[in-house]
């Protein structure tokens, strides 16, 4: 997120409860994250707990009070009784909670095993959680935003929640890629060795994940240097991150890409 997480709870809390907030919009981030790396089991991309939050929200708002965190909650009595209220805006009372009802439907009945035969919903399923993650989301600060902002700041709020942190380097079937394309060719060594560690890669390998040009240079120089400044241990055609290696990276380099 380019906002900070702070300023976006503070848009919404009062009248919203501030540390609901908060989880929700990090079981959100969850569901953006592991969607856009493909995990798409609808036991793996599982929109239950936003759900759960979004649900606590809407009994909070209707209700004056909320099911406490960590007892169950009647999500089907929340959703009947909250239809009945209209002083709360429709998309509040009634198009939120039954768009929750889907997702939850999707999470119980849809995550079982597919005969070959079948046609695999997961894909289809995955979008429509995804997507309906962004839309209660975006409803509920289109609803509830403070006076004290303008509708253009709150606009940059809901665009920066739209914005996901993936793990910048990603497996493609055994192929290490780094999604920045803007990392030197050091950082990239450093974030591929960052992501294997404690297993080693190969200089061969590193010069494919790379896309390195020059295979002599990354052998000769680039992983050479590397070494000599203690970042990474380079012996036999194989390459370890060092200790040094490691805290270099965290401290210096964003492990997390925003798309």
């Amino acid at each position: 997120m380019s906002i900070e997480k702070s300023k976006i709870v503070n848009s919404l809390s009062p009248p919203l409860p501030g540390y609901l907030i908060e989880n929700l919009i990090g079981e959100y981030q969850d569901v953006k994250k592991k969607y856009l790396l493909g995990h798409l089991g609808p036991s793996e991309l599982n929109a239950g707990r936003f759900c759960e939050y979004v649900l606590r929200i809407i009994e909070e708002l209707d209700q004056g009070g909320h099911t406490p965190v960590g007892d169950d909650l009647d999500t089907g009595k929340v959703i009947r009784r909250v239809e009945s209220n209209t002083n709360l805006p429709d998309g509040i009372r009634l198009y939120i909670p039954r768009l929750c009802r889907v997702l939850l439907d999707v999470r119980n009945s849809r995550d079982v095993a597919h005969v070959e035969t079948e046609v695999n919903p997961n894909l289809s399923d995955s979008l429509l959680v995804s997507q309906g993650a962004d839309w209660i989301l975006t409803e509920l600060i289109r609803n509830y935003y403070p006076s004290s902002i303008s509708v253009d700041e709150a606009q940059s709020i809901v665009d920066s929640i739209n914005e996901t942190e993936v793990p910048v380097v990603q497996d493609v079937d055994g192929f290490l890629r780094v999604l920045d394309p803007d990392m030197s060719y050091k950082e990239q060594v450093l974030s591929i060795l960052h992501h294997q560690h404690p297993s080693p890669v190969s200089d061969d390998d590193l010069v494919d994940y790379t896309g390195y040009k020059n295979s002599t240079r990354m052998k000769k120089s680039i992983l050479p240097d590397l070494h000599d400044e203690s970042l990474i241990h380079y012996s036999d055609g194989e390459c370890n991150i060092l200790r040094r290696g490691i805290l270099h990276v965290e401290k210096n380099i964003n492990l997390d890409f925003t798309i």
